[in-house]
């Protein structure tokens, strides 16, 4: 729904970033915030990532079946409509688990995967980091229905204390 949304205004968008800078056929890592007034606010730029710990591009893969990276270097182009048409319902979501909890990595034992898994519908993949070497437990990918959108928002505000194992 977002992707077919403001596809229109987002390709004009990048066309003005590509005029005003001269960058032509580079990848580019683009956050936006798009106000109540259709306005495209930029939040971050970067070259050549298709997003941190490739992330972005992972979840591309595997919510509408193509990679990024290969559209990139052949020049093609996603066909969203034929992509999307049996994702109508479907919300994916990639979240990045940082460590909100208030303990140090030193006080924490281990982070409870098996635990947070149970708390969705559908997890696609569950990418655990060492919370010791990173301040992040994992990056969890999901998809969800849009009737149950709660779960979403339950992570989205959660310090994650929850899934945690005390030492």
């Amino acid at each position: 729904e977002i992707i077919l949304k403001h596809h229109p205004e987002m390709l004009q968008f990048l066309k003005m970033i590509s005029r005003k800078t001269g960058i032509k056929n580079m990848p580019l890592h683009v956050e936006v915030r798009i106000t109540k007034n259709q306005q495209i606010i930029p939040i971050e730029i970067n070259p050549m990532r298709f997003g941190g710990w490739c992330t972005t591009a992972d979840l591309a893969t595997m919510a509408y079946g193509f990679s990024p990276y290969e559209y990139f270097m052949e020049g093609k182009n996603p066909d969203w409509n034929s992509l999307l048409k049996d994702k109508k319902d479907l919300v994916f979501a990639l979240m990045v688990l940082e460590n909100s909890t208030g303990f140090e990595a030193k006080e924490i034992k281990d982070f409870n995967t098996k635990k947070l898994l149970q708390d969705f519908e559908k997890t696609i993949e569950f990418r655990k980091i060492d919370f010791h070497e990173y301040p992040v437990f994992g990056f969890l990918f999901t998809e969800t229905k849009k009737n149950n959108m709660e779960e979403l928002i339950r992570i989205l505000h959660s310090d994650l204390k929850e899934y945690l194992i005390l030492k």
